[in-house]
């Protein structure tokens, strides 16, 4: 330990966790890496690379199940872990270096290879802004993206086409994407036809939108054999998060990459208490010396006959390619890089209206039932995420009394006021935490104490003399007792460098100089961005969930704010879905519920974390004009008696089935919910 602390302090981190983190070093471990290998058939390959290979786990265990491939090799750009991959891999070819340099790239013996197995440095692209080390250079997040797109060049299992095609993806992945996006662009890259690509990956990584580059990548270029879930987050107990091996085979690139019939891969989920000290499968096969073999010969048998099984140590199950690329579809349907892909080899774009995702698990369950869906925005809905104050401790205040006129109210205690006089028109009720929340279903705008600031009328009186006419023609000074508590929280130095509140990078943008030739008066640090649908919404999700993920309808929408704290949902206008109420009886669903549990993020702690885009992609089923009549009614048994799920289940599930459904249904829906609650709150 002191030797690693040591290199990070000499390389300008300020601990090893920082450098760990900025590496993205969670290695595999040999006993998962054997599991993987197994089911990549790495005993019968000619070559091997592992291009960030970390201290060689992978390859090693490659080595440990029977491989003796002609060339074996890794690149790995920490010098204390290529030293120890050297080791243990005396006999492998060990570049030292960055993977997306050309010339790092140009030392390995082959372009193409059998087998490119990988578990991808995760590092987000906050910690990717700029080069950081000394000894050894980290390669800034633009560094990375120009150097893969021009090691592509020399990769000759791509051909002229493929190579134009991986560059427009190299070019437009998200720049929010974290490491591993490139990281497996150029992977993929080197595999030879006929070849595979297997490789570790967090299960909520999947979710991301930024990863479907990745997701297309793999439908257009391989063909994906195996999905393996950790079911209890038991392989990585240092990172704390459930993730999945991908295993898949390189076949010539595919003309559409939505075009599928009955082809599917198999989807495997372990549970923890198939894990032994020998690995995650060797309590499943407690008296056989090696097995990760016989899993991976169960495994090719189930992928062969298309089978499913379940017991308590394995559940696996076929998932039809063409449900997993519509529900690609809905994510690149709002892709930059999809556009510039599907123009390039004159294939058409398709709307977003069909932007909804079908969980696997509940695609069997549906029974052929995938295509009788629409997406919430195509019925004009609105989703988003709450306000963004960026500083929380001023915006925010406590209500205590007042009329139409004046009120008063408790400022944060670190401002040491007690109680401020304010104007009555510059406070909006706002709902900023899940403790605000009632037992029920309803947020009453009367029983709220938190306000929010919205000084579009209001200004300090200098600000107003600076302004010019616009300024004077559009606000009126502050009162005194609040232009006073305004420069105080001005004049607070926030840290040891004199940083003030107006400087913070998420309040600076609220200052704008304002157009004089044009009337457009300027804005000022502590003028919120005008209030838009998704910041006064009608419905409201917490963002962290720890139990079932749940809406709750605002009684007075658009007069009351809501925080980030939450995603928020409204209807733009009434048209197919009439009323808010009948939006929120859907939302209410086991239908909803199941999809959130088996699409949202499962966060560390086994929480639900629920994104807007999240709730954008729920299925929604083509429910008819009085059908929606009669969700509204349900809706306001709900959101005011508390009761009616049960009826809402059995509408819902009619208009999915297309027939009156039976308890049994409902049951199973229910038993589905169940599972995926299990699942993440192990």
């Amino acid at each position: 330990m002191k030797l690693i602390d040591s290199l990070a302090t000499r390389e300008g981190f300020i601990s090893d966790i920082e450098r760990k983190k900025r590496l993205g070093q969670f290695f595999t471990g040999v006993a998962l890496g054997r599991l993987l290998s197994a089911l990549a058939s790495a005993q019968n390959v000619s070559s091997i690379i592992d291009p960030m290979a970390g201290s060689g786990d992978l390859l090693v265990a490659c080595l440990e199940i029977g491989a003796s491939p002609k060339v074996l090799a890794a690149i790995e750009i920490d010098p204390e872990a290529h030293s120890v991959c050297s080791k243990r891999l005396s006999n492998s070819i060990c570049v030292r270096g960055n993977a997306f340099d050309k010339k790092i790239l140009s030392e390995l013996p082959l372009k193409e290879w059998d087998l490119v197995i990988a578990n991808p440095p995760y590092v987000r692209y906050q910690s990717t802004g700029k080069m950081v080390g000394k000894n050894f250079k980290l390669p800034s997040a633009v560094q990375i993206r120009n150097g893969l797109i021009d090691a592509l060049d020399d990769m000759t299992a791509l051909n002229d086409i493929d190579r134009k095609l991986f560059k427009t993806l190299a070019s437009g992945y998200s720049g929010v994407a974290d490491m591993a996006v490139p990281s497996l662009i150029l992977c993929a890259s080197m595999v030879a036809i006929g070849g595979r690509l297997a490789f570790v990956i967090p299960e909520a990584w999947l979710t991301r939108d930024y990863a479907s580059v990745i997701h297309y990548l793999l439908l257009r270029w391989f063909v994906i054999e195996y999905v393996v879930e950790d079911n209890n987050a038991s392989w990585f107990l240092d990172a704390q998060v459930k993730t999945s091996l991908i295993i898949a085979r390189r076949v010539v690139r595919k003309n559409d990459v939505f075009d599928w019939q009955g082809e599917y891969f198999s989807k495997l989920i372990l549970s923890g208490k198939a894990s032994g000290i020998d690995g995650p499968v060797s309590l499943l096969y407690p008296n056989d010396k090696n097995p990760e073999f016989i899993f991976s010969n169960n495994a090719k048998q189930s992928l062969i006959s298309g089978s499913a099984s379940h017991n308590e140590f394995l559940v696996s199950y076929p998932v039809l390619f063409k449900n997993f690329s519509q529900n690609l579809k809905a994510i690149c349907s709002k892709q930059k890089w999809f556009g510039m892909v599907q123009s390039e080899i004159n294939a058409p774009a398709f709307s977003s209206s069909a932007g909804y995702v079908i969980p696997t698990r509940l695609a069997s369950w549906l029974e052929g039932n995938i295509a009788n869906f629409v997406s919430l925005e195509s019925l004009n809905i609105s989703i988003g995420q709450g306000l963004r104050t960026g500083a929380n401790d001023f915006f925010y205040s406590a209500y205590i009394s007042g009329d139409d006129n004046e009120s008063l109210i408790i400022p944060s205690q670190e401002y040491r006021v007690d109680v401020l006089s304010v104007p009555s028109d510059c406070l909006v009720p706002v709902i900023r935490r899940q403790s605000e929340l009632s037992d029920g279903y309803m947020i009453l705008g009367a029983q709220l104490s938190g306000r929010v600031f919205d000084f579009r009328k209001y200004a300090l009186p200098e600000d107003i003399k600076a302004g010019g006419a616009a300024a004077k023609k559009l606000y009126s000074p502050m009162p005194q007792e609040l232009a006073k508590f305004v420069r105080k929280v001005a004049s607070i130095n926030l840290d040891s460098n004199g940083k003030r509140i107006y400087e913070l990078s998420a309040v600076a943008p609220n200052i704008r100089k304002g157009i004089p030739v044009r009337q457009v008066p300027p804005r000022f640090w502590y003028m919120l961005p005008d209030f838009a649908k998704r910041h006064l919404p009608d419905i409201v999700f917490p963002r962290i969930n720890g139990g079932a993920p749940k809406a709750w309808l605002i009684d007075q929408p658009s007069k009351i704010a809501v925080d980030a704290n939450f995603s928020t949902v409204s209807v733009i206008s009434a048209g197919v879905i009439p009323d808010c109420y009948a939006l929120f009886a859907f939302l209410n669903s086991s239908w909803c519920n199941a999809v959130l549990e088996y699409s949202a993020s499962v966060m560390g702690g086994g929480a639900l974390k629920v994104e807007a885009a999240h709730i954008r992609r729920i299925p929604v089923p083509k429910v008819s004009a009085s059908k929606w009549v009669q969700l509204s009614r349900l809706g306001h048994g709900l959101a005011y008696e508390r009761k009616g799920i049960n009826e809402i289940d059995k509408l819902v599930l009619s208009c999915i089935f297309s027939e009156k459904v039976k308890n049994e249904k409902i049951a199973k829906l229910l038993e589905l919910v169940d599972e995926g609650r299990a699942r993440r709150l192990k």
